[in-house]
């Protein structure tokens, strides 16, 4: 065994043995709870098998969430909440806080989840027949855009060299040259299943060359609280001459772990692009958001700051940890360390797994992760690897992972 792996070990069949409160975070989950609880990503699978797929944490929210949460459950009603038009206010003080941007809050239109914001976005600003471009491999939701709503699907597929994922600013422009009928491009910044952080300088390049195609750029910024030491998250709608043709999609679900509670927001900074979308969208249409997500938003985002610190630090080790022990004991698995989010994204292309690599990490680890060719071009051979969970769940998953593979994982001349 060597020096990497002999901290990848197990704990027991629960994992409540292991781990340490971290101030806030604590670096313990509970299984069985997990999976009494109704979780999906839990719930998908046998007790045997261990969840690594979907985009969700499992150290649920900051303590300061929970007790918010319990308020709201002791009043003696849970009626209609005045607080909704609170939510611009609480994202534009933590944004200028965390990310030295001050968003606009009465241009802020809540939305029930971002994927429910970016489909409103993209039937408010394009019809039918018009261009959409997506960025593969990417949010395996965005392929869906197009298709549903009578749009066409149109990519630009990310480069892949050593140095990592990106987008070639070159590829774009040409795309945009001979599709004059793209209108929307759907940015994953930061880039889910890869980790990309998107620099300063190629956000604004890609602000320009939407601006000059008279393109509506539409940026998931979802995980743009999970930024490790060494990276930046650039804001799109901060960006010069963003504002006039950028709508952003923002929630507190990813780095809080609050998904489930249904609460997100569009934000514009044209006040002419927000009463388009107004007029295109009513919000009644929208539907709203529910007492209990815009009351754990609101909380998370004026009061969890210190949580996220530690969250971060931890998932920082753990980003480090998979890396580490792949490069170690698996060699032949092609991963890039993250610069964002908790997902690891795995080239097994060297491992002759079939057209189906994650289910054969089912089968053979006991290990769900999600399946590469989900994501669109770039994705066959490939799986993501969700490692926001605790060091001991993660040096588990690490370890079923090494001794599955060990016998294939030897790199070849």
């Amino acid at each position: 065994m060597s020096a990497t792996m002999a901290g990848v070990k197990g704990g027991d069949s629960n994992g409540r043995d292991h781990g340490a409160a971290l101030g806030g975070v604590t670096d313990r989950v509970d299984e069985s709870a997990k999976r009494a609880g109704g979780n999906l990503k839990w719930g998908v699978d046998p007790p045997g098998v261990l969840p690594a797929w979907i985009a969700e944490h499992d150290l649920g929210p900051p303590p300061v969430v929970r007790d918010a949460l319990r308020r709201l459950a002791d009043m003696p009603d849970v009626g209609y909440s005045r607080r909704a038009n609170e939510l611009g206010h609480a994202f534009a003080d933590w944004a200028a806080q965390r990310h030295g941007w001050c968003p606009d809050p009465s241009l802020v239109v809540p939305t029930a989840d971002v994927l429910q914001g970016i489909w409103a976005v993209v039937a408010a600003f394009s019809e039918p027949g018009a261009g959409v471009i997506t960025t593969p491999p990417v949010y395996p939701y965005f392929h869906d855009v197009a298709p549903e709503l009578g749009r066409r699907s149109l990519e630009c597929p990310l480069r892949h060299d050593a140095a990592g994922w990106r987008l070639e600013l070159d590829d774009l422009a040409a795309l945009l040259e001979r599709e004059p009928g793209a209108r929307i491009l759907l940015l994953c910044s930061p880039h889910n299943p890869t980790g990309h952080l998107y620099s300063r300088d190629d956000l604004q390049a890609i602000v320009e060359l939407t601006h000059r195609h008279d393109v509506i750029l539409v940026s998931d910024e979802i995980h743009f609280d999970l930024v490790y030491p060494g990276g930046s998250h650039y804001p799109t709608l901060a960006l010069p001459d963003a504002a006039e043709h950028t709508v952003a999609l923002f929630s507190a679900g990813k780095a809080f772990a609050i998904s489930g509670l249904r609460a997100a927001i569009a934000v514009f900074a044209s006040r002419d692009l927000h009463d388009r979308f107004n007029e295109a969208m009513p919000p009644h249409l929208l539907g709203g958001v529910g007492r209990a997500g815009v009351e754990a938003a609101i909380t998370a985002w004026r009061h969890g700051a210190g949580w996220l610190d530690e969250l971060v630090a931890l998932f920082d080790r753990h980003r480090r940890m998979v890396v580490d022990v792949l490069a170690a004991e698996l060699p032949a698995v092609g991963c890039h360390l993250p610069a964002s989010t908790f997902l690891a994204w795995l080239d097994l292309s060297a491992l002759d797994l079939g057209s189906d690599p994650a289910a054969r990490l089912v089968e053979r680890a006991q290990v769900r992760t999600s399946e590469g060719h989900e994501f669109g071009t770039g994705g066959a051979d490939h799986v993501r690897l969700n490692f926001g969970t605790s060091t001991s769940l993660l040096e588990e998953i690490l370890a079923r992972l090494v001794q599955a593979l060990g016998n294939r994982a030897t790199p070849q001349p």
